[in-house]
C-alpha cells in the first residue's frame, strides 16, 4: 500500500502539476487544498503545505509523521504544538534565495530609476526622457545595508557588489568568512540604520524582529534612504513606514510583503509615487518550481527511510521535539 502525502494550501498551476507529476515511487499525493477537504488528510503520513498554515490542520492529521513546508517561511506554524506531537516541521532554506534576491534588485532599480512613473507617463502619451533626471540614481557607489546575511542576504550582497555598491550588514551571527572573502563590513544595528543608502531586509519574522523597524528607526535613517522588504511585512511597522515616506524621513520603498495580505486596493502605500509594490511574489517563478518540488520530495523520502534531510537546518521546531 502506498504512503500518503497530503497537499494543503494554494499552488500556481505549474507548481501543482510539478508536485503531482513527480511523486516518488511508493507514495500517493492527496489533495486537501481547502478546509472542506481536510478530511482527506486523516490517512496521510506526510504533509506538504504552502502559504499560511490553518491551525485547524492539526486536528485532521492524526497519522502525520512529518510536515514539509513549501519555501523557507514558518512564521505561521505553531512549532510547539506540532513538536510536542513529535512531528518535525521542515522548510526549504535557500531554494527560493536566488529568485527573491533578484526581486530585491528589481525593486531597488525600479525605485532608483523611477521605472513605474516613466512607464505610466509613456502609456499616457508623454515622453519623460529627462523629467526624472534629478531624481534618478545608480546603485554603484551606494552603501547597501543588509539586515540578515543568510541565504537571501548573501545573494543580494553578491548582486549589489557586482553593481559596484559597498556592502555593510548586521546579523545575530557574524559572517567572518563572507567578510574575509568579499570585504563586507559587519556593523551594529544603529550603524546599519545610519549609513545605509539602501536598507534591505532579509531576516526571518519572529518575536525579536516583529516591529523591528518603526518610527525611531526611520528617524535615524538618511532622508535619501530606500527601504527594501522582501522578507516579512510585520518586521516593519507599516504605519511608521507610511509616515516616513510622506514626511521625507526616507525617500523610497520597494515592498513585496506587508503587515496584512492581500493588500487592499485602497491602501495608502498603493497611492504613493515613491513606493514600488509587489504582491509577495518573490518566490514565484515557473522555473524554480521544479527545484522546490525536488527538494520537498527528497526530504520526505529521506525522512521515510531514516536518512538525513537536505540540510541540518531544515527542521525548524527541533527544540520542541521529544529528545
Amino acid at each position: 500500500m502506498k504512503k500518503k502525502i497530503g497537499l494543503v494550501g494554494i499552488y500556481f498551476p505549474g507548481a501543482y502539476d510539478a508536485l503531482h507529476e513527480n511523486v516518488p515511487d511508493g507514495f500517493e499525493l492527496v489533495d486537501a487544498l481547502s478546509p472542506e477537504a481536510y478530511g482527506n488528510l486523516r490517512d496521510c503520513q506526510y504533509l506538504i503545505s504552502r502559504l499560511d498554515a490553518d491551525p485547524d490542520i492539526i486536528n485532521h492529521t492524526p497519522n502525520v509523521r512529518f510536515w514539509q513546508r513549501w519555501g523557507a517561511g514558518f512564521d505561521h506554524c505553531d512549532l510547539r504544538a506540532w513538536g510536542e506531537r513529535g512531528i518535525p516541521i521542515a522548510t526549504c532554506p535557500g531554494v527560493n534565495s536566488g529568485i527573491v534576491a533578484e526581486l530585491a534588485i528589481m525593486l531597488m532599480l525600479a525605485g532608483y530609476r523611477n521605472l513605474l512613473q516613466i512607464n505610466r507617463q509613456l502609456r499616457a502619451g508623454h515622453w519623460p526622457r529627462t523629467e526624472y533626471f534629478g531624481r534618478s540614481f545608480m546603485i554603484r557607489g551606494k552603501t547597501v545595508g543588509i539586515l540578515g546575511l543568510g541565504n537571501i542576504g548573501k545573494k543580494v550582497a553578491a548582486l549589489v557588489s557586482a553593481f559596484g555598491a559597498n556592502v555593510i550588514y548586521y546579523d545575530i551571527v557574524r559572517q567572518w568568512e563572507q567578510e574575509e572573502q568579499f570585504g563586507y563590513r559587519f556593523v551594529d544595528f544603529e550603524t546599519l540604520l545610519r549609513e545605509s543608502d539602501i536598507f534591505s531586509i532579509h531576516c526571518p519574522l519572529d518575536e525579536s524582529t516583529r516591529g523591528m523597524i518603526g518610527r525611531d528607526e526611520f528617524a535615524r535613517m538618511k532622508p535619501s534612504a530606500m527601504l527594501i522588504n522582501t522578507a516579512r511585512g510585520p518586521i516593519v511597522c507599516e504605519e511608521a513606514l507610511i509616515e516616513a515616506l510622506q514626511t521625507g524621513k526616507i525617500a523610497t520603498a520597494g515592498l513585496d510583503t506587508y503587515e496584512r495580505e492581500p493588500l487592499p486596493p485602497d491602501h495608502p502605500l498603493l497611492t504613493m509615487e515613491n513606493v514600488v509594490a509587489s504582491a509577495h511574489a518573490g518566490g514565484n517563478t515557473k522555473d524554480n518550481d521544479i527545484n522546490m518540488v525536488n527538494y520537498i520530495y527528497h526530504n520526505i523520502v529521506a525522512f521515510d527511510e531514516g536518512r538525513p534531510l537536505n540540510s541540518d537546518k531544515d527542521i525548524v521546531n527541533a527544540q520542541y521535539l521529544p529528545r
